[in-house]
């Protein structure tokens, strides 16, 4: 199984970062995609793909944590997005969902200079879209996307925007959410091409059942993988073939 965006090099972690990894690997893990959100964290993603050969990193800001002041940290991103351990742009996106986030305008100049790296570098991106999907849709459209495509993170929207980011070369990614009694995913991926989709975990937030609401790690990919299948009515091993071919294909594993 490929866990296709995970933070597991922070702090929740520090404490038995190893054992996670080792966890990771007996339940079937063959990589983990580490995302940073600002420059410190990537750094620390390419610094733990170094040491782990189970993780690669992605590089970016996320919207939570972006500030005007803080653009300058966008170059030291375009600079690490250089390293061979950088398989993926992000986690980058707009997040509206947060009164104390940056205003929308700064959001969207951050998440545009992803994208231009994105492009340069020839790499995919990580998406963030809470409270946002829409809109960051409509930047995509307007800047083009990049070649390499790359997925819509913890995707929360509707099957009309899910048709809307896989026109423009995006993956839809499913985690432990999909697992919450009320979660609509199982239905929106039915109606999708399962070379679409990619797992993953977002360790440590969004553990999925029976685990929700506890630190959540990559071992727990297995549980989505399984309670996924069961809602499709396919097999946990249809499930996993055609979820790694995706992330495979989109990371170039």
């Amino acid at each position: 199984m490929i866990d296709s965006h995970a933070h597991i090099g922070r702090e929740e972690f520090d404490a038995d970062r190893g054992p996670v990894i080792e966890r990771a690997r007996a339940a079937g893990i063959r990589r983990i995609v580490e995302a940073g959100t600002d420059a410190a964290s990537s750094r620390t993603a390419i610094t733990l793909a170094r040491r782990q050969p189970l993780v690669r990193a992605a590089v970016g800001f996320h919207p939570c944590d972006v500030r005007a002041e803080r653009m300058a940290e966008m170059d030291e991103i375009e600079a690490l997005a250089m390293e061979p351990e950088v398989v993926a742009i992000g986690e980058t996106g707009l997040d509206f969902h947060w009164p104390e986030n940056a205003p929308p305008e700064v959001q969207e100049e951050f998440l545009r200079r992803h994208i231009a790296i994105a492009k340069k570098t020839g790499k995919p991106l990580v998406l963030h879209h809470r409270g946002a999907g829409t809109r960051v849709a409509e930047v995509l459209e307007r800047e083009g996307p990049p070649p390499a495509g790359g997925t819509f993170h913890c995707f929360a929207g509707d099957l009309e925007l899910a048709r809307r980011v896989i026109a423009l070369g995006m993956k839809i990614g499913v985690g432990g959410s999909a697992t919450f009694k009320k979660s609509v995913l199982p239905g929106i991926v039915r109606e999708l091409d399962l070379r679409q989709v990619v797992l993953e975990t977002d360790s440590p937030y969004l553990a999925p059942v029976p685990h929700r609401g506890k630190r959540n790690e990559p071992a727990y990919l297995a549980l989505v993988r399984d309670q996924m299948a069961s809602a499709l009515g396919i097999t946990p091993d249809a499930l996993e073939a055609a979820t790694d071919a995706a992330a495979s294909a989109l990371f170039r594993f």
